[in-house]
């Protein structure tokens, strides 16, 4: 009976290894207590209202989400900027910010959209930390959470 098991065990590991090899995105834990699945619903009036954002501004988040998914750090230190400094906008965060070339593209393009994501932050500061302690947490998201708001 083991002798029929053992191949597929060495073809499911084996097609694992392959499909995980092309990932180039930073992993995040899915099922972990406290994980990133959980946000939702530890966050709820905090969920509803980043979805409302999205809805408000699909191409604006689809941008943050991008953004978010390749420069984790860039976006953790937005929002937690953003917490800090409650009554600037995203042009004193570019400014403070010099050469951040894609989030420059935001800012420059997206810049209502982007204040309001500011006020979600300044808003719900713990759900948006939660959310940013993932890396790529707002990528994910995204993703997750509200694909249908802003994919074409």
């Amino acid at each position: 009976m083991a002798s029929r098991f053992w191949p597929t065990c060495i073809f499911a590991g084996t097609l694992l290894a392959v499909v995980g090899a092309g990932c180039t995105r930073p992993a995040v834990a899915a099922h972990a207590p406290g994980g990133i699945e959980t946000w939702e619903h530890s966050h709820p009036e905090a969920a509803r209202a980043l979805g409302g954002w999205v809805h408000a501004h699909p191409e604006a988040a689809r941008l943050f989400f991008e953004w978010d998914g390749h420069h984790t750090e860039r976006a953790h230190a937005f929002v937690t900027w953003s917490i800090g400094h409650p009554g600037e906008g995203v042009r004193a965060f570019a400014a403070a910010h010099p050469g951040w070339e894609y989030f420059d593209t935001i800012a420059r393009d997206h810049q209502p959209a982007a204040n309001a994501f500011m006020g979600w932050c300044r808003r719900f500061p713990e759900a948006a930390e939660a959310l940013m302690n993932h890396p790529g947490g707002l990528d994910w998201a995204g993703r997750h959470l509200y694909a249908g708001e802003w994919h074409p």
